[in-house]
């Protein structure tokens, strides 16, 4: 009888201390919140290198991402002036000082055969016009000069099928090559048949020609679809430039405008 007794004791103190000891170690206990602290000052000294570095690649990754937004908007602003630019200086009821670096030059002869091939502009070497110099009408790429005399020259068109002009994907950074068709239409070679452009993204002179300067505004991809031509997807292009009614273009012959 004491025995049964005594046994019924050990396990109720048995039972008493186990759920103490549970109690003691739950959630929200202080004895948690110690070992807790206690855990989080042992473990900050070899996590602090690694938050270290994810603050640094987050920071890095942040910066970069705010740089070529910014170089975007530079660009932006850049071709905007262009623009603005050429347009007063190619209007005769404006006033405004000519640019450094940018020869206005009438459009006194195009050939009718050649109407989407040349232009004879009344600027030559006598104003500091040399061959291979862009011209621009409205701050885009018209084209390009061939050939210079004293007082006049001759300006490749982008219509033209001589002209081969390396260019840029502004959106995507994928590089193609611009020509004319010859008959007042232009497209975009090269690009990859796996590439998948869409309208309306705009294209720049690209940085891999000796000739014409980087980022020139040129246009932009029309909604015609794509045709396929040995791997390569072939672009219609809408050239900012209308080539049917201009009169005058702006040689640049120092740099960008």
């Amino acid at each position: 009888m004491l025995k049964g007794v005594s046994s019924a004791w050990l396990h109720g103190l048995a039972a008493t201390f186990i759920g103490l000891l549970f109690l003691a170690v739950s959630f929200g206990s202080p004895v948690t919140y110690k070992v807790s602290e206690l855990a989080a000052v042992i473990l900050e000294y070899p996590e602090r290198p690694a938050l270290w570095t994810r603050r640094l690649v987050s920071e890095g990754v942040s910066w970069a991402g705010g740089q070529k937004k910014l170089q975007e908007r530079v660009r932006d602003l850049e071709f905007e002036n262009a623009r603005l630019r050429a347009t007063l200086q190619e209007r005769p009821d404006v006033v405004v000082s000519p640019a450094p670096g940018l020869v206005h030059a009438w459009i006194d002869a195009r050939p009718p055969a050649f109407w989407w091939t040349e232009v004879r502009v009344g600027r030559g070497s006598n104003d500091g016009v040399k061959a291979g110099m862009p011209a621009l009408w409205k701050g885009f790429l018209a084209g390009r000069v061939s050939r210079v005399f004293a007082g006049h020259s001759w300006v490749d068109l982008l219509t033209s099928t001589g002209l081969m002009v390396p260019v840029v994907v502004e959106e995507t950074r994928d590089l193609g090559v611009l020509t004319g068709d010859g008959r007042g239409g232009v497209q975009l070679l090269y690009i990859p048949e796996e590439k998948g452009l869409r309208s309306g993204m705009r294209l720049s002179t690209a940085p891999v020609s000796d000739i014409l300067p980087a980022g020139l505004p040129v246009g932009e991809i029309s909604d015609a679809p794509p045709t396929i031509e040995d791997g390569f997807r072939v672009y219609r292009v809408l050239p900012g430039v209308d080539f049917s009614v201009m009169d005058s273009l702006l040689v640049m012959t120092g740099g960008r405008p």
